[in-house]
């Protein structure tokens, strides 16, 4: 087993940051896991694949968003294979779904995208694929969302509310860890925020994170 390679994909001093910040301990986070201690150490330390359950488990738990835990935990981008071009980035997977009520939801596992969506957003990903990127499916079959229904759209995950999320389309990450697809009117460094909702209503948000799409691919 090549432990290096498994030890970069998790950044571990996250974590433990985000557990010492909130006076928590990884005891107390295996307890809310119910799973052993050592499991968890083992998840940290990279000896141990974190899923995408524990994810979502772990995002509730530290009062964050999932899609930022699973950036730090290295499960939306997988190592690339030795013939691949290093321009790339990581392969982006599908991870979440994005329902009627515009609600972002981490999938139970990451999944693969047609070859032909990718071959699409190359371009519009651009720079940010020095980051971990992310791709959601949108499914509405009513509502103001189903003009966009089966669409794919990407994101990069932000541990705050990235400047260039104003005035766009925006995955806002509300406090809480709940996270929503939305317009992002404005924002204060402290995490007020207007956002327009997909049915056009204006609401007082208290965000954690906000990160813009970068394409939606119809």
């Amino acid at each position: 087993m090549r432990m290096g390679k498994l030890m970069a994909e998790i950044d571990s001093e996250w974590f433990h940051g985000q557990l010492e910040g909130r006076g928590q301990s990884l005891r107390a986070l295996a307890r809310h896991l119910g799973k052993d201690a050592s499991a968890i150490s083992r998840t940290f330390s990279g000896k141990r694949r974190m899923t995408m359950e524990e994810a979502v488990e772990i995002a509730a738990f530290l009062g964050t968003s999932v899609t930022e835990v699973m950036h730090h935990a290295g499960i939306a981008g997988r190592a690339r294979t030795p013939g691949d071009s290093e321009s790339l980035g990581p392969e982006i997977l599908l991870s979440a779904m994005i329902g009627e009520d515009g609600e972002l939801r981490a999938l139970p596992e990451p999944q693969p995208l047609p070859q032909a969506i990718l071959d699409r957003a190359p371009l519009a990903i651009g720079a940010s694929r020095h980051r971990a990127v992310i791709a959601a499916q949108l499914r509405a079959s009513s509502g103001p969302l189903s003009i966009w229904d089966d669409a794919v759209l990407f994101f990069a995950p932000s541990d705050g509310i990235e400047p260039s999320a104003i005035g766009a389309l925006s995955i806002c990450g509300l406090r809480g860890g709940k996270q929503i697809l939305a317009r992002l009117d404005r924002a204060r460094k402290t995490g007020e925020a207007r956002v327009v909702l997909p049915a056009g209503k204006i609401e007082e948000a208290m965000l954690a994170t906000a990160a813009p799409v970068l394409v939606l691919i119809p």
